[in-house]
């Protein structure tokens, strides 16, 4: 049983040799105070908050964290999480930082103190075992947590202290603090590679006249030359390194082979030749290898690093655009009396004021005032549009003029902009296919490294001895596992940077890798190629009063959120005329009584299974409309009593965008549930190529499946619920920013912005990220399959693998950045 021991401080000062902190590293202050049994030995300890710390891991059962880590623990953090948080779940602070689903919470939360993969466990063990908490998961890369919690249990105040309880501070996400935390990883970085580089130019100083002299050195000017090259190595080997060393011990103590691994046996082994001749030993030394070595691959990781947290910023610059206050106004429109409130509080109805110069804190609509709104951070446009009485406006849409007062709709999580911000972490959180794939191939090669390492050592060892060391670091340098592991997320990070300045969001990782193999794209019409505006520009009811025909029209309706319903009910008289026993036909229309009589609404065929075929009249009539409109018929079982006409504008980039498909050897559908006359309408006017009218959600599932039956990848875009079975049915579904949620929800790519261009653009971008993984790993291969037999022959000197191996991580990362560059419009 494990117990605390307080020692005497004059016979521990006197006996007890030096210790150091088994929890954080630190020295142990003589006298020796604090003491605690772990296991079957007496533990010494630098302060009360460590013992507490180990004292809680330990009861939890969690003491085989201290045998896993690779690093020392983390301090206790010098936070008040009563003074910071407030010590309950408050409900600005709930609102603020935790999502709601149904009776559970989910927070993402910033982990400091995190020194090895061991604190990941020891995190997502000790979490998952707090009161309330469904799932906690822990990345190490981006020191992120997710936590998910039953409100009824568990409150956010209480994981917080129980995370400080085990050594480490967390903090709800927000962007500013990631971007301090960025911001030092940056500068931790530049600082390891700048000594490591001046300390390569030195060390190089000292080599040249080894290699140029044409007598060999004195021997007393040699050995100056290597104590100064010893000194000089030891910083880049303690500091510039120590990531490398982190890295490997990592691995080894999750039991895996990491690239890192035979990066650190070939410097040990180099490093410790190099310090046994200079201290006497006697052979070759090989200083100006380690460090030119180490100084390299932390350039090409720092190009990495830049690259990662350049595509993090351009997802970050639409979590900052959320705004945190917003003035509401208490008892509008009798007072113009405001408070500052949380925006994440508002709820749908509240007034809200937005003065000039501030940013809309919730998506709703403008009831009183007249401005222009810069919605850039979501839809791409830079110049601002009016916005006026009746107008929507979006969280995050900037307020360039006059103020604005406007009516909640929707508020926090429920905003288009969370929405965006949601899709975007998810992405993060994931790893594309041919990343996992990489990672694997990593790690079997540097497996196979290490045999072959081993055989080819063993053969030079009984051929020439004073060889084999040389030899076996050179083999072991020279090999570039870093294309695999190291910049095939390097393109990645780049191209999502890319693509987020498009105003495109890749939501799942995968999708980025299928949309650069798509043969087919499928267009939904209404609402996608068109603005989904439509207007009611004719009515044709020979036998029945037009306003009468329009209520019944409007009180079908009243069921549907269609475009076609929103324009028929906008057109319709103020009437007390309602529908019942209805029922939704997705795709076809819709069925009642209005007044006792049965009605149906929707396309002609549907509506003539009740009322039979249309009179002559009618027939005529319909004849001579465009065929681009489209027609709604009203009928009941008396007969056709009216066609509606409705036009749409089309988009201005639609046109456009089917150009480019084609130009990218692209096949572009059209599948609609309008009438086979107006489909094939839109498709001359714009240039597509198959088009299918009178098609049901399940139609346009079948389509699909049909072009996919003959090999074809097919990316759809659609904007509404009719839409969800072909958008799942598609290999890659893409949604626009003003679709309804159930088709953002189920879609892979998201474009932000109504601009349909960016679909080809994004198609190109991904099309180009993919080539430079297949350069990458091709690279890798040819590389390894040249340098790797080389160095095994003895054909490659340890100075001139350091060089090639950095230099060719270096290539593969700086050819991964040009991911980052977004495809331009020709």
């Amino acid at each position: 049983m494990a117990s605390i021991v307080v020692a005497d401080g004059h016979e521990a000062a006197a006996t007890a040799p030096a210790q150091r902190c088994f929890h954080c590293g630190d020295a142990v202050p003589a006298p020796s105070r604090w003491q605690w049994q772990v296991g079957d030995a007496a533990r010494h300890f630098c302060c009360g908050g460590c013992l507490a710390i180990s004292q809680t891991i330990d009861a939890a059962g969690l003491a085989a964290y201290y045998g896993r880590r690779t690093g020392a623990g983390a301090t206790p953090p010098a936070i008040d999480e009563e003074r910071d948080w407030g010590g309950s779940d408050a409900d600005a602070l709930r609102a603020r930082f935790a999502r709601r689903d149904a009776d559970e919470l989910e927070a993402s939360l910033l982990i400091d103190g995190m020194s090895c993969g061991a604190c990941v466990w020891l995190l997502e063990s000790w979490l998952s075992r707090q009161p309330g908490v469904a799932h906690a998961s822990v990345n190490f890369a981006t020191r992120r947590a997710r936590v998910r919690w039953r409100t009824s249990e568990g409150s956010l105040a209480r994981l917080l202290a129980s995370v400080r309880a085990i050594g480490y501070a967390a903090h709800p996400y927000d962007p500013a603090r990631r971007e301090s935390m960025a911001r030092r990883e940056r500068r931790a970085s530049l600082s390891r590679t700048a000594v490591a580089l001046l300390a390569m130019m030195q060390v190089m100083m000292f080599a040249v006249p080894t290699y140029v002299a044409s007598d060999d050195v004195a021997p007393a000017q040699q050995a100056l030359f290597d104590w100064a090259s010893l000194v000089l190595t030891m910083p880049v080997l303690v500091y510039s390194a120590a990531p490398l060393w982190r890295g490997a011990l990592r691995d080894l103590a999750m039991r895996r082979l990491g690239m890192d691994v035979p990066i650190v046996l070939g410097l040990a082994a180099a490093f410790g030749a190099s310090a046994w001749s200079t201290l006497g030993g006697g052979g070759p030394v090989y200083y100006d290898s380690v460090t030119m070595f180490v100084a390299l691959l932390l350039v090409a990781r720092h190009a990495e690093l830049v690259a990662r947290h350049r595509a993090g910023e351009a997802i970050e610059r639409v979590a900052r655009a959320r705004p945190a206050i917003a003035e509401r106004l208490v008892d509008w429109p009798r007072t113009s009396v405001g408070e500052s409130v949380e925006a994440a509080s508002l709820v749908p109805g509240d007034r809200v004021l937005v003065r000039p110069g501030a940013g809309v804190p919730a998506d709703g609509v403008v009831v009183e005032g007249r401005s222009h709104v810069e919605e850039a951070v979501l839809t791409g446009e830079s110049r601002p549009r009016a916005a006026g009485v009746g107008d929507a406006v979006l969280e995050g849409a900037i307020n360039r003029e006059g103020a604005l007062v406007v009516r909640v709709d929707a508020a926090g999580d429920a905003t288009r902009l969370a929405g965006v911000v949601r899709l975007v972490e998810a992405a993060a959180a994931e790893r594309p296919r041919v990343a996992r794939v990489a990672d694997r191939i990593a790690h079997a090669f540097v497996g196979a490294l290490l045999l072959l390492a081993i055989v080819v050592g063993a053969y030079w060892h009984a051929v020439e001895p004073s060889l084999a060391l040389p030899i076996v670091f050179a083999l072991l340098v020279v090999s570039c596992p870093c294309a695999l592991s190291l910049a095939t997320p390097a393109t990645f990070a780049a191209a999502a940077g890319a693509l987020s300045r498009m105003q495109v969001v890749a939501a799942r990782p995968d999708a980025l890798e299928t949309l650069a193999r798509v043969s087919d794209v499928v267009f939904d019409k209404t609402g996608t190629l068109t603005q989904g505006r439509l207007r009611l520009v004719a009515t044709h009811a020979p036998a029945v009063d037009v306003a009468a025909a329009l209520a019944r029209a409007a009180a079908l309706e009243a069921f549907s959120e269609h475009p076609l319903a929103r324009a028929l009910r906008d057109c319709a008289p103020d009437a007390a005329t309602t529908a019942a026993r209805v029922i939704v036909h997705t795709g076809q229309g819709i069925e009642g009584e209005v007044g006792g009589t049965p009605y149906r609404i929707g396309s002609l065929p549907f509506v003539e299974a009740l009322a039979g075929p249309m009179g002559a009249v009618l027939a005529a009539r319909l004849a001579s409309i465009p065929p681009q409109a489209t027609v709604v018929a009203l009928g009941s079982v008396a007969g056709v009593e009216a066609l509606f006409v409705l036009d749409d504008a089309e988009r201005e980039t639609a046109g456009e965008a089917i150009a480019r498909l084609h130009a990218l050897g692209v096949r572009t559908h059209i599948l609609s549930g309008d009438s086979a006359r107006a489909v094939a309408a839109w498709s001359q006017r714009l240039g597509a190529g198959e088009a299918r009218g009178g098609c049901s959600p399940s139609d346009k599932r079948q389509a699909i499946a049909d072009l996919q039956a003959h090999g074809a990848v097919v990316a759809m875009i659609g904007d509404g619920v009719n839409d969800a079975p072909g958008l799942a049915q598609a290999q890659v579904s893409v949604s626009l920013g003003s679709a309804a949620p159930l088709a953002q929800w189920t879609a892979d790519i998201v474009v932000l912005s109504d601009d349909l261009s960016r679909l080809p653009l994004a198609i190109a971008q991904a099309r180009r990220t993919l080539s430079i993984v297949r350069q990458n790993l091709g690279w890798a291969f040819a590389y390894n399959a040249v340098a790797i037999p080389a160095a095994a022959l003895g054909l490659v000197t340890p100075l001139l693998a350091a060089a090639g191996m950095s230099l060719s991580s270096l290539a593969v990362v700086l050819n991964a950045l040009r991911a980052g560059r977004a495809v331009r419009r020709p």
